[in-house]
């Protein structure tokens, strides 16, 4: 249980993450914001998350580097969330609660790089046991979901609010359980621009994660509207989305052997394939129930096993004082970039060409990406796992 302080915070973080992303939305259509507002206002989460995590991690890198740790900063970022978060209760009008949405998504998209470079730092030797601590956050999702939900069937969407507030200040006050292995601040001969780490085949795995996560989009913003087009009830459709939350679990759980067995790069590639794999499911048989369960439990591969791998990957390509700029970079370039250019995308191709051939045309892409890694992944040199890496 030595690491159990960052089990805590990715618990009480993914509270939040329950709480604003599926939720967020429910409370701005109680505030009285038109659907046109909400979806502006919604877009706001997705831009702050391509720029706020790289420049607070810019920052939090110049901390490490001066002192060997930058935990303090994470303290900051979570303050800050807190303490804004809560004026979105007082403000009105479309351009006040957009400025507000803004401030507090600029700091609460800092934490997460932050803390999984943290956490890795952390484990030093054992970076293949992420997946035993990240699982935290999953049940911490799992948990405000279903919570959050039966609360509003008793207080309407007035509960988003104050939850909101109560999972943030504890976030905050979990901040300060964490302890990171501070290290010798690292030389300033050793420096160099981060713009040499970006070789060839790092941008080509960076563009790769970006169309995984375009072709997760329709997922997101549509699955439960292409179920219900079908008959699936919002109970049927509710149980679908946690199993596949409760996978992504299983996989973290049980997958550190993966990671230890088998090369790292051929472990991404093959999440390409199963992901390809899922969505022809989805576009082919969504009439089928059984079908659609099996789609959704290979959810522990194309999140669970493709995140596990993915942060191992850049912890490795973006070492030292990089660790948490890496970090930063590849949430914000592909769930932020990526999630953002596959939503805008989706809308249209769901109303002029029709929902089941958006989801074929997200199993085409990652055939596509598949091939690709194929030729350009494998050169990577990140070994069978990271045991040994310091």
């Amino acid at each position: 249980m030595r690491n159990w302080h960052f089990s805590l915070f990715y618990f009480f973080y993914f509270t939040t993450v329950g709480i604003i992303v599926p939720y967020w939305s429910v409370y701005l259509h109680h505030r009285g914001f038109d659907a046109t507002e909400i979806g502006q206002l919604m877009a706001v989460l997705l831009l702050t998350k391509v720029v706020a995590p790289n420049i607070w991690a810019t920052v939090a890198d110049n901390i490490a580097a001066k002192k060997g740790s930058s935990l303090s900063m994470l303290k900051f970022a979570t303050l800050a969330t807190l303490l804004i978060y809560c004026l979105t209760y007082f403000v009105d009008g479309f351009w006040n609660m957009a400025l507000v949405m803004l401030s507090f998504c600029v700091f609460w998209n800092a934490c997460l790089p932050q803390l999984e470079a943290a956490t890795l730092n952390h484990l030093k030797d054992d970076k293949d046991k992420y997946g035993l601590i990240r699982l935290w956050g999953s049940i911490g999702f799992i948990v405000t979901v279903l919570a959050l939900g039966w609360l509003m069937d008793y207080t309407g969407p007035a509960a988003i609010m104050p939850a909101g507030v109560v999972a943030l200040l504890a976030v905050f006050i979990a901040s300060f359980s964490m302890r990171d292995r501070v290290g010798k601040p690292a030389p300033k001969s050793v420096t160099v621009p981060i713009r040499e780490l970006l070789s060839p085949t790092v941008l080509i795995l960076l563009v790769l994660c970006v169309f995984m996560q375009m072709s997760h989009a329709p997922f997101y913003t549509f699955f439960s509207i292409y179920l219900e087009g079908y008959g699936y009830s919002k109970l049927h459709i509710g149980w679908l989305w946690s199993v596949g939350v409760i996978c992504e679990i299983i996989v973290f759980i049980v997958g550190v052997p993966l990671l230890r067995r088998f090369p790292l790069p051929g472990l991404l590639s093959f999440t390409f394939l199963v992901a390809a794999l899922r969505w022809f499911l989805v576009a082919y048989f969504p009439q089928h129930a059984s079908m659609m369960w099996f789609s959704q439990a290979l959810h522990a591969i194309t999140y669970g096993l493709y995140h596990s791998v993915m942060i191992q990957m850049i912890d490795r390509l973006f070492q030292g004082r990089y660790q948490i700029r890496g970090q930063a970079l590849y949430s914000s370039v592909t769930f932020g970039l990526g999630g953002a250019i596959g939503s805008f995308l989706s809308g249209y191709i769901w109303t002029v060409y029709g929902n089941n051939f958006l989801f074929l045309l997200a199993g085409i892409l990652m055939l596509v990406v598949f091939t690709v890694s194929l030729m350009f992944v494998r050169h990577i040199k990140v070994g069978n796992s990271l045991r040994g890496h310091s």
